[in-house]
């Protein structure tokens, strides 16, 4: 029974024998010459660009990851090695029948028995690195739409529709871009592959040294030191690294055992690590990755998106950090550093690593200038390497750009592969005609209220992306939900920034909170209260987004008042909120009454109308001023506590 029940579980990476380790860098590397070669200037058609990067990503994921969590990982068997070739025989196949390929009419001119074994091999293959690599949370979304396609005609009602043939069903999946090689796919072989290299290079060439650096200068000597320290280096890291759960892995084995030390209970500190990795998803400049599906699937330029980003994610940060800040307030928890001779400066570090801030500018620049994401990826990666070699200690020889290429190589075959799966469902869905269906389920459960049909939706996205990269999730709510949305009435960006948000939610949202369960893993708490805690603590994330819906000035939308009042009355909102959750507002909040006015002021003033505001400022200033009342006495004759 045991035995059945893993190969329902992913497996792990590999500690591979020199062999396989060499065998893998080389096609890293192979892997990275045909990206730079092909993704950024179109040099190959995109049907077989993307079916070549699919079969290096099942290739390499074959080797690299092992079949279930308990086998061994010190070599790579032959099923796995039959399997690798197979993966890379189907990419050679599709490159050598390129020109019939794309030229075909798809479901006219038939399939020949060498197209239907490949198409089939590629499916069965893309289903076992989904189990492998991802888990069984999308592998069983997958077989149900698998299974929803073929049965669709033996369905009553709304939800029939006339069914599909296997051949048919291969030849969707396969030869057009409504499948395997679709949109999410597309994405990752060209903006994720080359901001995950940027980000690589950029940690190879000390960028990660340098924001920790910058983290501990900026926060080392405030209360609660390390908590701070992980909010501002894991937000720095986690916009460019696009996997919270790699990013509370990075920067959590530093400033997890130093919360603890300091006196943070192991459940918030790891509930602080994996609330400030998360953030990065939707903190501009670079949100991670699924900002760039929002290029693809929305059609609006990356900069128009990170631009209405910025103050939603920077509430978020502000909300976790106020609460870092009034639990280390409250506990008196010291600083890391309690000797100014002993703390860097933070203009010091800036000035010790000035070259870092080139990449970066020149990045930010040609984002500005609307140039291609997947250009400016590879642009701001030569930069790295150029500036790299102008400052002794920190040059970038031969040996640290191939572990680069190895690291962006081995690191983005999670993603890629639940790009796959994804595609695959969004096949599904477009072959059924779903998304529709859904729209209007959405009406009928909702009566068509815009606040339930956006709850309904932020439900979507957290179950559907329970266990699942962030892209991945985004996607598969994005093409069921945004119709909604966008038949509400609320605006393009608007709609799909808001599934972007509870997509990167659900990364730490219990019981599937993997960025919370890997914080956990390192601080040795239990996973499900650091989850809920980590929950509490990105409050803003999960209530910001219903405000950006009906309060366009927080996307920066609107006239200069208009944003400035938005945005004073969204940064008094988080601060009321988190004051109340941690019981602490100007000075300790023992009353449990005040606590509740507390929370409930921020709530109100989340709701985007001018009475509401007044409300809730009004309710903020009676605890403020309830609170000084206290103090005065103590004041006037009471020692000071």
């Amino acid at each position: 029974m045991g035995n059945s029940a893993s190969l329902l579980r992913e497996g792990r990476r590999r500690v591979l024998a020199p062999f396989w380790k060499i065998l893998v860098t080389c096609i890293a590397l192979a892997l990275a010459a045909f990206e730079i070669y092909t993704a950024p200037f179109g040099t190959l058609d995109p049907l077989l660009q993307r079916a070549i990067f699919v079969s290096f990503v099942l290739g390499l994921t074959f080797i690299y990851f092992t079949f279930t969590a308990g086998a061994k990982s010190d070599k790579v068997p032959f099923y796995d090695i039959i399997l690798a070739v197979l993966s890379f025989a189907s990419g050679v196949y599709i490159l050598l029948n390129g020109e019939r390929i794309v030229t075909r009419w798809v479901g006219v001119d038939p399939m020949g028995p060498e197209d239907i074994f490949f198409t089939a091999i590629l499916v069965l293959l893309v289903l076992e690195v989904t189990r492998r690599t991802v888990g069984p949370p999308l592998l069983g979304i997958i077989i149900l739409f698998i299974a929803y396609t073929f049965i669709g005609d033996l369905m009553p009602g709304e939800f029939g529709h006339r069914g599909m043939t296997l051949i048919g069903f291969l030849d969707r999946m396969v030869y057009t871009f409504d499948g395997i090689l679709g949109t999410p796919i597309g994405v990752t072989c060209t903006y994720v592959y080359m901001f995950i290299l940027f980000g690589q290079v950029f940690n190879e060439a000390g960028g990660g040294t340098f924001f920790f650096r910058l983290a501990s200068a900026i926060a080392g000597r405030m209360v609660g030191g390390p908590a701070k320290m992980a909010v501002v280096a894991s937000a720095f890291y986690g916009t460019m690294s696009g996997s919270p759960t790699s990013n509370v892995v990075t920067t959590g084995s530093f400033t997890i055992p130093l919360m603890k030390r300091l006196g943070y209970s192991s459940t918030f500190a790891g509930a602080v690590e994996a609330a400030a990795s998360t953030g990065g998803s939707i903190l501009p400049p670079i949100m991670g990755t699924a900002a760039f599906l929002m290029v693809d699937v929305a059609g609006i330029p990356y900069i128009d998106i990170a631009v209405a980003a910025a103050i939603p994610g920077l509430l978020y940060y502000l909300g976790v950090m106020l609460q870092v800040h009034f639990r280390a307030v409250k506990k008196d928890l010291r600083p890391v550093v309690t000797k100014v001779e002993e703390q860097e400066k933070p203009l010091r570090v800036l000035k010790e690593n000035i070259h870092f801030l080139v990449p970066l500018a020149v990045l930010l620049w040609l984002l500005a200038e609307r140039l291609n994401p997947t250009v400016v990826g590879l642009a701001a990666t030569c930069v790295t390497i150029v500036v790299s070699w102008l400052k002794p200690g920190y040059r970038m020889g031969p040996k640290e750009i191939v572990r680069a290429f190895y690291n962006t190589g081995t690191g983005i075959l999670t993603v890629a592969n639940a790009s796959a799966a994804a595609g695959m469902v969004i096949g599904g869905i477009m072959l059924t005609g779903l998304g529709g269906k859904f729209t209007s389920l959405v009406f009928q459960a909702t009566g068509g209220s815009s606040l339930l049909c956006l709850t309904m939706v932020a439900v979507v996205c957290i179950l559907l992306g329970m266990g699942m990269p962030i892209p991945a999730a985004y996607v598969l709510t994005a093409t069921l939900a945004a119709p909604a949305l966008l038949e509400l009435g609320f605006p393009l960006l608007a709609s799909h920034l808001f599934i972007v948000h509870f997509s990167a939610m659900s990364a730490l949202t219990p019981p599937v909170a993997v960025a919370a369960y890997a914080g956990a893993a390192i601080s040795g708490a239990n996973p499900n209260s650091t989850g809920f805690q980590a929950t509490r603590l990105a409050m803003a994330a999960y209530l910001v987004p219903f405000v950006f819906m009906y309060r366009k000035a927080l996307l920066l939308q609107g006239g200069f008042l208009e944003i400035i009042w938005a945005t004073l009355i969204g940064t008094l909102a988080v601060w009321s909120l988190a004051g109340g959750l941690e019981g602490y507002f100007y000075r300790r909040i023992n009353s449990h009454l005040l606590r509740t006015l507390l929370v409930g002021g921020g709530t109100v003033l989340l709701w985007p109308e001018m009475w509401a505001d007044l409300l809730g400022v009004g309710i903020v200033a009676g605890v403020l001023l309830s609170q000084f009342l206290a103090q005065r006495p103590r004041v006037a004759g009471s020692p000071k506590h």
